[in-house]
C-alpha cells in the first residue's frame, strides 16, 4: 500500500487566475521546505514560459 496526500480543488473558470493562485498556494503549503517549493515553482514556470510562447508564435504568424 502507497500512504499518499491529496489535494483536491475546484477551480471556477470564469475566474481563473486567482482560483489557479490558491491552488497554487495551497499545494505549496503542504510542501515540507523551501526547495521542494522552489522545484514547484520553477516547473510552473517553464510551462507557463512554454505556454505564452506558443500563444505568442500564433499572435505573430497572425499579425504577418
Amino acid at each position: 500500500m502507497k500512504v499518499r496526500a491529496l489535494l483536491e480543488c475546484t477551480i471556477d473558470t470564469a475566474n481563473p487566475a486567482p482560483e489557479l493562485a490558491a491552488t497554487i498556494s495551497a499545494v505549496l503549503a503542504t510542501l515540507p521546505n523551501a526547495e521542494a517549493r522552489l522545484s514547484v515553482l520553477q516547473s510552473l514556470d517553464d510551462e507557463i514560459g512554454r505556454a505564452l510562447a506558443s500563444i505568442e508564435a500564433v499572435e505573430t504568424e497572425a499579425a504577418a
